[in-house]
């Protein structure tokens, strides 16, 4: 089976760690950035008029959905491999956990105690839950 069929796991390590290029990021085409512009802007217009129709809390349900991960996950699986777009996925669900840590820590603490408070409580959960699962999903393991 050749390495681009052949099936993935997001368990699966990779050899190298997650990085940012920016001669690779200049290099992006239009079309493809301006397709998950639109999907990002579609799902916030959503939003929207969700929020307007049924209030805030129906509102906010869109945009828990990453619309631009199903365009990125596409354009980088037909441009780049299936692993390119494992690995983004994967990013995407350790930062979709992350958010959703947030939404819990600071949907409990707003009744309680003063917003910048839950603010600071929130983003530090946050950090520790992306931090966390960025170290067990790619960080190397020494072998011993």
């Amino acid at each position: 089976m050749s390495p681009v069929h052949q099936r993935l796991d997001l368990s699966d390590r990779v050899p190298e760690q997650p990085g940012f290029d920016p001669g690779k990021a200049l290099k992006a085409k239009p079309g493809p950035l301006l397709l998950r512009f639109a999907a990002g802007a579609a799902t916030s217009v959503v939003s929207g008029i969700l929020a307007l129709l049924f209030g805030p809390r129906i509102g906010g349900i869109p945009l828990a959905f990453p619309a631009v991960l199903v365009a990125s996950l596409t354009l980088i699986e037909e441009q780049e491999d299936s692993e390119e777009a494992r690995e983004d996925s994967r990013g995407a669900m350790a930062g979709a956990a992350a958010m959703a840590v947030f939404g819990v820590v600071g949907g409990v603490l707003f009744e309680v105690l003063p917003g910048g408070v839950v603010l600071v409580l929130a983003a530090a959960a946050w950090l520790l839950v992306a931090v966390g699962l960025y170290g067990l999903l790619w960080w190397k393991r020494r072998p011993g």
